[in-house]
């Protein structure tokens, strides 16, 4: 029998990823799974031999044989699942964003100290030996004098009912892939933002479909990134000093999921690639999370760094939101 029994709340698009990492590992056995919809549960248990299903997502806390829940449901109700799972006991990975407001980080640092539970953000390219490599480098003076970092992450999402495109459930590119490269640039910087400047194009909802972002951190580093929903497939981060640039070619979404991970070190015209492992970081991710749980060690992303990037995540969307209100203003005198 496996230290720890995992049931997931939202049998989506993602979910499928951390049946995958959780049959890799000896620590941990996913047993349960929810869903508002009964029989969408049940198909997905009979899918993946899964033992368990529930048409409610109270009836999977309830089972006293699950220990940790994986939060797998839209943007706007990370928070709300993340509590309700730590008073019921249990532990918690949340996908990314764990919240769309600092307050709601603030309730799950609350909840979570005062259950004795831990709750973690779902993050996964944190885990991964390339993100780990490129902060070591970039870190050690490799690169020379930090200059710039630069990041982008697009897709074309068309789907008019998809969550990621709702207003009312946390949609926007920005909280979905953009918030991969302001992580980058706060994990780097190992600060908060002095200042930042945000541009969007929002649809007739008010949903930001392509964005631009700009960080100052204190230390002098230069942050700049783009995401959206309408261009095709991008996925890029540059490290930039004054001696040497760090390029990762598929940063946040590397094999098995997309193209094998790539790291060069460019020297004016001159490039140098990097070894690196290809692992499944779902799996690394889960296994990060259990170890906090069964060894007591630190985790890889705690909640003060999660609210950090949820801060910055909601400043990036004002200022934006800002910009264009002003620029209607001008137009408009």
């Amino acid at each position: 029998m496996a230290d720890l029994r995992w049931g997931i709340i939202g049998p989506g698009r993602i979910a499928p990823r951390l049946v995958r990492a959780l049959s890799q590992s000896r620590r941990g056995e996913l047993v349960a799974v929810a869903s508002r919809d009964a029989d969408r549960a049940t198909a997905f248990a009979a899918q993946h031999g899964i033992g368990r299903s529930y048409g409610s997502y109270d009836a999977l806390l309830d089972d006293a044989e699950v220990d940790v829940v994986y939060v797998a449901l839209p943007n706007h109700l990370h928070a709300k699942w993340t509590v309700k799972a730590l008073h019921a006991g249990k532990h918690v990975l949340c996908e990314k964003p764990l919240a769309t407001s600092v307050d709601a980080v603030d309730e799950i640092i609350t909840t979570s100290e005062r259950t004795g539970r831990t709750a973690v953000e779902g993050f996964m390219f944190l885990h991964h030996p390339q993100t780990i490599l490129a902060l070591e480098l970039a870190r050690s003076g490799a690169l020379g004098r930090l200059e710039l970092l630069s990041g982008t992450f697009s897709f074309f999402l068309t789907n008019p009912i998809d969550p990621r495109i709702s207003p009312e459930m946390g949609g926007g590119s920005l909280w979905d892939v953009g918030c991969y490269p302001v992580s980058f640039s706060r994990r780097l910087a190992g600060e908060e933002p002095e200042r930042l400047n945000a541009f969007a194009r929002f649809d007739e909802r008010g949903v930001d479909r392509t964005f631009i972002g700009q960080l100052l951190f204190a230390g002098g580093l230069l942050a700049q990134f783009d995401c959206g929903f309408a261009a095709p497939d991008r996925e890029r981060m540059e490290i930039v000093g004054s001696d040497a640039t760090l390029v990762l070619d598929a940063p946040f979404l590397p094999a098995p999921d997309g193209p094998p991970p790539s790291v060069t070190m460019w020297r004016g015209r001159e490039a140098t690639p990097i070894e690196v492992a290809s692992v499944d970081q779902y799996h690394e991710e889960v296994e990060d999370l259990m170890s906090v749980i069964l060894d007591g060690r630190a985790p890889r992303l705690d909640l003060a760094s999660s609210r950090g990037n949820v801060a910055t995540l909601v400043a990036l969307d004002q200022a934006a939101r800002d910009n264009v209100a002003m620029a209607s203003a001008q137009d408009a005198s």
